[in-house]
């Protein structure tokens, strides 16, 4: 469906998917709803593509959503107003990663502490230098050329490290946003794919 309402309201998702990626080259949004529902604030769903995403320091190659029904404020939306939510509401879809991805996230301060940790623990080492994709399979080398390969594991809705042929080293949790719950994990060719869902909160859209 199109019209100015529906326009206004895909114009607000931009603006607020633009403020909170600190990156994105490409977008597609593909909003549903009728008439009556976006003048009561109520959109049915959407979906949304998008490559060259930075999130949450995250660097992604491809990210593709589906939404639940959305409720919004509509006399913000018209005042042409930061897109303001009643409701929280679910999101479901999949994230890819390739090498090049895991290096850049990698080299965010945010996640230092993540990748001393996890070079100390599986490679005695003071510094993790680089990830790689290969066999389907995680390889992380260290700054001084050791390396190790591991698996990627969900287990209860989280991301484990599990190093392969290291019987002395348990799998280690990878960081999340608690409001994300993973799925599944595939490592194919030279790509991560997770597959899971979020919750949205109410207000957040409104907000950076």
């Amino acid at each position: 469906m199109s019209g100015p309402l529906m326009q206004l309201l895909s114009q607000g998702m931009r603006l607020w998917l633009t403020s909170v990626c600190s990156e994105l080259e490409q977008l597609d949004l593909d909003l549903d709803g009728s008439a009556l529902g976006l003048l009561a604030g109520h959109l049915q769903g959407g979906k949304l593509t998008a490559k060259g995403v930075v999130f949450q320091n995250l660097a992604l190659a491809n990210v593709e959503l589906q939404s639940d029904p959305i409720d919004f404020e509509v006399g913000g939306l018209i005042k042409k107003q930061k897109l303001q939510l009643k409701h929280k509401f679910q999101i479901q879809g999949c994230v890819t990663f390739s090498a090049a991805n895991l290096n850049k996230s990698l080299a965010n301060p945010h996640w230092l502490s993540f990748s001393n940790n996890i070079a100390s623990q599986l490679l005695g080492a003071n510094n993790l230098a680089s990830y790689a994709i290969a066999e389907n399979k995680l390889s992380l080398h260290s700054g001084d050329g050791r390396s190790i390969q591991c698996n990627l594991e969900v287990l209860d809705g989280m991301l484990w490290l599990q190093p392969i042929d290291s019987k002395s080293t348990a799998a280690i949790p990878v960081p999340m946003d608690p409001a994300i719950r993973l799925e599944n994990v595939l490592i194919e060719g030279q790509q991560l794919k997770l597959t899971g869902s979020s919750i949205v909160s109410a207000g957040a859209a409104g907000s950076k």
